[in-house]
């Protein structure tokens, strides 16, 4: 999923905050987002009638903002609190979405805000299934490897893949087995997370690098060769567009 990054810098009233998550598309004309708001001030509204407040604010880049509210609690010198949020929202078809920061350091409680930051959705995510059968001389299945999931763009030039990885031994291997799952761009080089087979079925998540608009290709393989060498499956590949 593509990542957020937002930052409010420190200012001379000692305001600081980040934002950092992922946001997914729900469908060309909505999203959805999550991760963590850290905030830090150091004014004292212990003579006010409101607390110290920081604001995420998301929308579609042609609509309004949202916002999402926290209490930030003052501490003796400064305060530093750390939360979890999550939002979604409407934009036009295939539309990016804004975020930006900001807090009430008005003497009035009005707010003060960052630089916005503009985030590519992405399209919609595309089914990867990628396999690796072994059998031995009498045609019995001696490793079966199996990837189950999606991949979408995260961004033009980046990808994400997430599932599912499975695997299937049969009895009698003196050493530990592994299975590897392989993802890369189709001009690019393979990366490879490798897992014993007993710690199957394994939930992964990948992120990798493209051209824009390049596919990507996904691989699974066992240590079922001879000295534990490495067998693998045909190479899927998968267009992820970039939009719906």
């Amino acid at each position: 999923m593509p990542a957020i990054k937002v930052i409010f810098q420190r200012n001379t009233w000692g305001s600081k905050a980040t934002f950092d998550g992922v946001i997914e598309p729900s469908g060309a004309t909505g999203y959805a987002f999550s991760g963590t708001l850290i905030a830090t001030s150091s004014l004292d509204r212990s003579n006010c009638c409101f607390d110290n407040t920081v604001r995420l604010g998301h929308g579609g880049t042609s609509g309004e903002y949202m916002y999402i509210e926290r209490k930030v609690e003052e501490l003796e010198d400064e305060t530093r609190n750390s939360f979890s949020v999550s939002g979604e929202g409407l934009r036009a078809s295939n539309e990016t979405v804004d975020f930006r920061l900001g807090f009430n350091e008005g003497l009035n409680g009005e707010f003060t805000y960052a630089d916005k930051i503009i985030s590519e959705v992405g399209g919609p995510s595309q089914k990867v299934l990628a396999s690796y059968i072994a059998k031995d001389k009498y045609d019995n299945t001696r490793y079966d490897v199996r990837f189950n999931g999606t991949a979408r763009a995260d961004g033009p030039k980046n990808y994400s893949v997430v599932g599912i990885l499975d695997a299937y031994l049969m009895g009698g291997a003196l050493t530990t087995q592994y299975v590897t799952i392989g993802h890369g761009s189709s001009s690019g080089s393979w990366h490879y997370s490798t897992y014993a087979i007993d710690d199957t079925p394994q939930s992964v998540k990948f992120f990798g690098t493209r051209k824009v608009g390049e596919k990507i290709m996904v691989v699974v393989g066992a240590t079922s060769e001879v000295a534990n060498l490495y067998g693998y499956g045909d190479a899927v590949t998968v267009e992820i567009p970039d939009a719906f």
